[in-house]
């Protein structure tokens, strides 16, 4: 194998392993839907508008929906990084050391910063899979 290869899974395989991708997302809207009302009637309250609708906060709302969206499923989507097994395991702890991730249990690295980030990693063959947030990937990729 000469080089990486990273693949994003589908949007239907990355549902598969649970719904809990969906509901941050429809958690995380209905947070922001409340932020937004609420700057909207402090500014009424504070005379900076003239009325409150509602149509603000429906368009900030779907407009924060869509990037959040495209965030979560294309540039943090789950995706797999093949790379040749036979590299030593003091570069591969190296590498994701330098991108920020720590190993707790036997080939599965944890994020030091979000505890919710996981990349796992199975050797298979002449293979090594890892498996994780793609943009996390590519950044692994360049280390390794």
């Amino acid at each position: 194998m000469a080089e990486n290869v990273i693949k994003r899974l589908k949007l239907r395989d990355q549902l598969s392993g649970g719904p809990s991708k969906i509901f941050v997302l429809v958690g995380r809207n209905i947070m922001v839907s409340l932020l937004i009302a609420l700057v909207f009637v402090f500014m009424e309250k504070f005379s900076l508008r003239n009325d409150f609708s509602g149509w603000e906060v429906v368009g900030g709302t779907i407009g924060y929906l869509a990037v959040t969206a495209k965030k979560m499923y294309f540039d943090e989507a789950s995706a797999e990084l093949r790379v040749r097994a036979n590299m030593e395991p003091s570069l591969l702890r190296d590498a994701m050391l330098s991108i920020g991730y720590s190993e707790r249990r036997d080939g599965v690295y944890f994020s030091d910063d979000c505890k919710s980030e996981v990349i796992t990693c199975t050797i298979q063959r002449s293979v090594a899979i890892f498996t994780g947030p793609y943009d996390r990937l590519v950044t692994l990729s360049r280390a390794l």
